[in-house]
C-alpha cells in the first residue's frame, strides 16, 4: 500500500541557545577554530559542547537537562532558564580564554545582561561606530592574545604589565584592561593574559587634514600621540568572568611608570601609522626594561 500525503507534515524544532563571538580588534565575527561549552552551574554534569553555523552562530540544539515539553514551548522558557557557565577557548591561542554565566535556554543569539553596567565610554572600541545609546550587542567579544597579528591596518600597542614587589619581584598584572586613546577618543582596549602580557588593537584615528601644498608634496610619516590607561583590580581568580575583566574599566587607572621606583607616570606616547608601539619602563635615563610597570597601590 502506497501512503501519499496530501499536504507535507511541518515539524519545528526551537534552538535552546546561541552565541556569537567577534573579535575585540576589529568586529570581525569568529566562526570557527573555538572550544565552546556550556555546563549547568550547580550541575556540572550537565554539559554540552556547541558547535559553529555558517552564519558564525555557535548553538546546540540540545539545553542538557531542558525536558521535551518545555523545549517545544519557547514562551515559558523565560520563568524556567537557570545558570550555565559558557567557557570559551581557542586552541590555535588567537584569543584570550573567555568565562561567563548565562541565563538558558533563551530564544535567538544571547545578549549579555551586563553590557549595561559597564563604563560605556571606555568600551566604545567593542561597539559598532554608530551604535546608539545603550546598545546592547548579541555577540560576546573575544581579546587577540599577544601572539595574534593585527587583522590588516590596525593600530597595536603592546605590552608586558607588571608590579615591582618589595623582594625585588615581578607580579604579572593578570587580565589587567587597558586603554588607548588618541585626542580624546579610546580607539582600542586591549585585556592582558595570565602572564600580563597585552596587545591593545584598534582601529587608527583619522588623518591629519592636509592644505593643498602638503598635499601636492605627498604624505610622509604619520603620527598620532597615544594616551595608555590600565586598569588593574588585582583580580584574584586563575580566569575571572568577563564581566569582572571589564569592570575594572570603572575603577581609576593604574598608574604606569615611565621609569622604575619613580613617580614620573608614563608619558603620551607615539603612535606611527603602520607601526606597532610597544610600551616599557625605563630602568634609568637611556636604560629601556622589557615591561610596563605599574606603580602600587
Amino acid at each position: 500500500m502506497t501512503l501519499v500525503l496530501v499536504s507535507p507534515d511541518r515539524f519545528t524544532r526551537y534552538v535552546p541557545l546561541g552565541f556569537a563571538f567577534r573579535d575585540a580588534s576589529d568586529l570581525g565575527i569568529v566562526g570557527d577554530g573555538l572550544d565552546v561549552r556550556i555546563a549547568d552551574s550547580e550541575r556540572p554534569f550537565r554539559n554540552a559542547v556547541l558547535g559553529p553555523t555558517p552564519s558564525g552562530t555557535w548553538m546546540t540544539p540540545r539545553l542538557p537537562g531542558l525536558g521535551l515539553d518545555l523545549a517545544q514551548t519557547p514562551a515559558d522558557w523565560p520563568a524556567k532558564a537557570r545558570s550555565f557557565k559558557v567557557m570559551v577557548d581557542d586552541p590555535f591561542r588567537r584569543f584570550l580564554p573567555m568565562r561567563l554565566e548565562a541565563d538558558l535556554p533563551v530564544r535567538g543569539r544571547f545578549v549579555w545582561p551586563e553590557w549595561a553596567s559597564l563604563d560605556q565610554a571606555k568600551i566604545a572600541p567593542l561597539l559598532p561606530a554608530d551604535a546608539p545609546a545603550g546598545y546592547k550587542p548579541n555577540y560576546l567579544p573575544l581579546f587577540p592574545s599577544i601572539a595574534r597579528g593585527a587583522p590588516g591596518p590596525r593600530s597595536t600597542v603592546r605590552a608586558q604589565l607588571a608590579e615591582r614587589q618589595a623582594d625585588g619581584s615581578d607580579k604579572p598584572a593578570a587580565w589587567a584592561a587597558m586603554t588607548v586613546t588618541v585626542d580624546g577618543k579610546i580607539i582600542a582596549l586591549g585585556i592582558a593574559g595570565a602572564n600580563g602580557s597585552i596587545a591593545a588593537v584598534g582601529g587608527y584615528p583619522a588623518l591629519p587634514a592636509q592644505t593643498p601644498a602638503q598635499a601636492a608634496k605627498g604624505r610622509g610619516e604619520v603620527t598620532w600621540t597615544a594616551e595608555i590607561a590600565v586598569h588593574w583590580d588585582e583580580l584574584a581568580d586563575d580566569l575571572p568572568s568577563l564581566n569582572a575583566i571589564l569592570g575594572q574599566l570603572s575603577s581609576p587607572p593604574r598608574i604606569a611608570l615611565k621609569q622604575l621606583n619613580k613617580d614620573d607616570p608614563l608619558p603620551g606616547q607615539p603612535l606611527t601609522l603602520g607601526r606597532p608601539l610597544t610600551l616599557v619602563s625605563l630602568k634609568s635615563a637611556n636604560v629601556r626594561l622589557s615591561t610596563l610597570y605599574l606603580k602600587p597601590n
